[in-house]
């Protein structure tokens, strides 16, 4: 039968004053067994009575699992960046295909033959020669229609003097089509020589004999006074151009060959049979005219020059009295006429 040994914990005084626990084997044998140590330190009062506890320092870890960690790391991260920039490469590639495909695509259809310029039309003008305007735009012939830009087009027809506006457009697949808006004369304005006045009193181009024929001439304003003044100049041939209309309102009125501008007197007419002078000054102008019919009307009928025999008409007196200047055998002759009848004195 075997002995079996009977093991008890016994404790025994320690040095230090605590009790060191100890085994006794039941064959007289006595061993001792260390007790289990805290792996912290008693705590201790450090500055400004705070207590601190002080652990024990655990071992560190290896340098080299340390630096397999750190290397693991940085190839994960390489890995993700990796992808990243595949998707962007891949990407980018995929858009730098597509905008050299589209690019050769587009220069391939505007290279093409079949949209090349096989047909300039211009819509017919009067004053205007076709080879003048096909100078200006630049176009010609073969060139490509889808890389021609219309708007620069336009602006290099607009810089003739008779063109307005002008407005191209593209027919496809080779047709390039130009439409001119002409100025209208309205008058020839005398500054320092004969220039053409549009609709809005701006003089445009310096008129050739053949295009100031017919139109009544604008004088009493230099060409010194419209260089300073143009905004002010252009808005008086406005006012003139105005009058002219009103004056040809009403047909069987003789011509005018010339409207002199005063700013003292304002407005004169100056008949084209005759040369007389009809003073209109400012204003009321409708009112005025119809005082003119009558007076010429009656002339008419008084004297046998007709309107050859009026010097001058003053419209622009008040009372109801309007001398007319009449030319007699012995010389001028003043006629007051009355707004109802005229007589003579």
């Amino acid at each position: 039968m075997r002995n079996h040994a009977a093991i008890s914990l016994v404790g025994r005084p320690a040095l230090s004053g605590g009790v060191s626990p100890g085994v006794r084997l039941t064959g007289g044998r006595v061993a001792t067994a260390e007790a289990d140590i805290p792996d912290y330190h008693a705590s201790r009062r450090g500055w400004f009575g705070r207590r601190h506890n002080r652990r024990v320092v655990v071992q560190r870890r290896s340098l080299f699992l340390m630096l397999g960690a750190a290397l693991a790391r940085l190839a994960r991260g390489a890995w993700l960046v990796g992808k990243v920039v595949g998707k962007v490469v891949a990407v980018l590639a995929v858009l730098a295909g597509a905008g050299w495909g589209g690019r050769w695509t587009v220069r391939h259809v505007v290279d093409s033959p079949r949209f090349q310029v096989k047909q300039i039309d211009i819509a017919a003008t009067q004053h205007v020669r076709r080879e003048e305007l096909l100078v200006l735009s630049g176009v010609s012939l073969g060139d490509r229609l889808l890389s021609i830009d219309t708007d620069a087009v336009a602006a290099r027809l607009a810089t003739h003097p008779w063109v307005a506006a002008a407005q191209v457009k593209r027919h496809l697949p080779s047709v390039l089509h130009i439409d001119i808006v002409e100025r209208r004369a309205a008058a020839a304005a005398s500054l320092s020589g004969l220039y053409l006045v549009d609709g809005n009193g701006r003089p445009f181009k310096r008129a050739r004999m053949d295009e100031a024929e017919g139109l009544p001439v604008l004088t009493g304003i230099g060409r010194e006074q419209y260089a300073k003044l143009p905004d002010a100049s252009a808005a008086v041939f406005r006012e003139a151009l105005a009058l002219l209309d009103d004056y040809r309102s009403r047909p069987g009125r003789p011509s005018l060959s010339e409207v002199s501008i005063d700013p003292r007197f304002g407005f004169t007419l100056i008949l084209l049979e005759g040369g007389a002078e009809i003073r209109l000054g400012r204003g009321a102008y409708s009112k005025k005219l119809a005082r003119l019919d009558q007076i010429l009307e009656a002339v008419d009928k008084e004297h046998l020059g007709g309107l050859s025999a009026v010097r001058v008409v003053n419209l622009d007196l008040g009372g109801g009295q309007v001398p007319v200047l009449v030319r007699g055998r012995d010389g001028d002759a003043a006629v007051d006429k009355p707004a109802s009848k005229p007589t003579r004195n």
